[in-house]
């Protein structure tokens, strides 16, 4: 089959696309209208895997060409060049017509607000109480990775999928209107505007109206009812599922609660899974804790820049950084204010790490260890730093402001590689 993807993208959804079908030995081709070096050296990557590369501007003859067009949320639905296409779809929606998702019990996430804590608190709380649950959608994970696993034997019973107003545009207008029923459909909040009326719920997304339950705020209730007529069998606001929730938890812990109120969970049960809750995965995440030290997963910075703004949160502690991976087209001299505070640094190897983060810690006389190519390796070092004796407690801190493709396919798995590391730690 002929693929192509239209519009790469700046969060890996491209990346992660075109290896899905580069691994099924599809024919694969990327076209963007930015230019090649300001996309960075993951096309190089999957060029070598057998991708063809067309920046700085589209061409007929790929749309033509193509069996299927991958397109990019960002991209309009009235772009020109999708009028030469043969099938056009996104990551979920080809993800929809898999005979998996017809077993699947889907929760759709989106509203204004909160929708990647929901959906990240919903598939934490149901893994924690048995079930075999996966998220995917807006927070950055595509819907490939997830087929990856299905194709690995790794079918989950509850999908999580959080949709942003774009996706869940694209979505609707893929599959003509025609979703596959959900279990829940999540309303997570209105927008700022305060207007409550039917057109305020159609920016926010045309959420499923043929799912089991709706969940949404008390303030659209009605609205919601409206739109739905009898297509819905049960409306409920969010304020009602979730009375009775203990204060035990924080309040952004509500709209999880009352979703899984709906789906037949008591409180003792839901209260139990929540309270282990931890934030959201790859997000300055805390993993682990000892007496002396915390580990903290931020595997989903993939900026230099964004390096400082988490390692802020713990400037008055000694901090142990695990940085550095695949090429992301940027200065790394953005991060050198927390590679100068950091009490030791431990490399993740990679284009960035080697080309870039070697040459500015060198340069400015910084010692660093590495860089390693598996993650035990770098995260037993990051823990050999950790002073015996410090009053303070010490934090090992996971983030790469870099990609992740050239070793861990992306950051989520990169994550999930920080976490197995640290449960090795103790055996």
């Amino acid at each position: 089959m002929n693929v192509l993807i239209f519009g790469y993208g700046t969060h890996d959804d491209g990346f992660d696309s075109a290896m899905y079908f580069l691994s099924r030995g599809d024919n694969v081709r990327i076209t963007d209208i930015r230019s090649r070096d300001s996309l960075g050296e993951s096309l190089d990557y999957l060029e070598k895997q057998g991708a063809v590369i067309h920046c700085s501007g589209h061409q007929t003859e790929d749309f033509t060409w193509a069996d299927l067009v991958i397109k990019n949320p960002s991209i309009r639905l009235d772009n020109e060049f999708l009028s030469y296409a043969k099938r056009t779809e996104n990551d979920i929606t080809f993800a929809y017509s898999r005979r998996e998702a017809q077993k699947l019990r889907i929760i759709c996430v989106t509203g204004a607000r909160f929708k990647t804590t929901t959906a990240s608190a919903l598939c934490h709380a149901l893994n924690e109480m048995g079930y075999n649950a996966h998220m995917c959608g807006n927070m950055g994970i595509s819907a490939f990775s997830e087929i990856q696993k299905w194709d690995d034997g790794d079918v989950p019973e509850f999908l999580i999928i959080e949709m942003s107003t774009w996706i869940a545009r694209d979505i609707y207008h893929f599959l003509k209107n025609k979703v596959p029923h959900v279990e829940v459909s999540v309303v997570t909040s209105v927008f700022e505007s305060q207007d409550h009326s039917e057109d305020a719920l159609i920016r926010i997304g045309e959420f499923n109206l043929h799912a089991n339950y709706i969940v949404c705020p008390e303030e659209v209730k009605d609205a919601v009812e409206k739109i739905a007529a009898k297509k819905a069998k049960n409306i409920v606001s969010i304020e009602s599922a979730s009375k009775g929730m203990t204060r035990a938890l924080p309040s952004k812990m509500r709209i999880p609660y009352a979703v899984l109120r709906k789906l037949g969970f008591n409180a003792s049960q839901i209260t139990a899974a929540l309270k282990s809750f931890k934030g959201n995965p790859n997000r300055s995440e805390l993993v682990h804790r000892t007496d002396s030290a915390i580990y903290i997963n931020d595997s989903s910075t993939i900026i230099p820049a964004a390096v400082n703004f988490t390692a802020e949160n713990y400037e008055s502690l000694p901090l142990h950084l695990i940085c550095g991976g695949s090429d992301s087209s940027l200065d790394p001299q953005a991060m050198l204010p927390s590679l100068k505070a950091a009490a030791s640094l431990t490399l993740l190897d990679g284009t960035f790490t080697r080309r870039k983060l070697i040459p500015l810690l060198k340069e400015n006389r910084l010692k660093y260890s590495g860089p390693y190519e598996k993650m035990e390796e770098a995260v037993e070092n990051a823990s050999s730093r950790l002073a015996s004796k410090s009053n303070a407690l010490q934090v090992v801190l996971l983030s790469p402001g870099a990609s992740a493709y050239e070793y861990f396919g992306n950051e989520f798995a990169r994550g999930d590689a920080f976490k197995k590391a640290i449960s090795l730690l103790d055996r």
